[in-house]
């Protein structure tokens, strides 16, 4: 269902079954698919791909080459219908990706809400992201990651698997973490 004030670019795809809300915006060569669900007001500026069961909230802005709900890099994961959902009012720039979860992980990547995304981000099966956090360029988390609200994950830096960043916490860029970082 394609809401009739949603603005589409002809040279972009839809999928019949995709959910597309009020005033969103779908720039130039973009593809979306059949069980994704754009919320009110979000912008996808040109050339974002956005697949499998996803749901996006409000007011979210995605740039160029995006990459969101496809197929994680787990090599358990077989096709089953895992989920991505992210929340309002988020900037996801240019090359992100965010892949969707594994039935080992409970099956869904979460990104919440106010969140500033930067060029190059990863964020892999099975992490959970809060609130106004922030990810430099080329930040990357492996799966099952959790970063608590207001975080900020510095240029370069990679997230190992299963670590907990904690809430407001600043880990220095072009670095690797390990281990837990608790708030203090």
């Amino acid at each position: 269902m394609i809401d009739p004030t949603a603005n589409i670019h002809p040279s972009s795809v839809i999928e019949d079954g995709a959910i597309i809300g009020p005033n969103v915006h779908i720039g130039p060569f973009c593809f979306v698919g059949a069980n994704v669900e754009i919320g009110e007001g979000t912008v996808l500026k040109s050339h974002v791909v956005i697949n499998g069961h996803t749901r996006i909230g409000k007011d979210n802005q995605i740039y160029q080459f995006a990459s969101i709900g496809e197929a994680n890099q787990d090599l358990k994961y077989a096709g089953e219908p895992t989920r991505v959902e992210i929340g309002d009012r988020n900037r996801i720039r240019e090359s992100v990706t965010i892949h969707r979860g594994t039935l080992q992980g409970g099956s869904v990547t979460t990104v919440g809400s106010d969140n500033l995304l930067m060029v190059n981000a990863h964020i892999a099966h099975d992490c959970v992201v809060g609130n106004r956090c922030i990810f430099a360029n080329n930040a990357t988390l492996g799966g099952h990651v959790t970063v608590d609200d207001f975080a900020i994950i510095g240029g370069m830096t990679a997230v190992h698997q299963w670590c907990i960043i904690g809430a407001h916490v600043m880990v220095g860029g072009c670095s690797g973490v390990a281990q837990d970082v608790p708030l203090m």
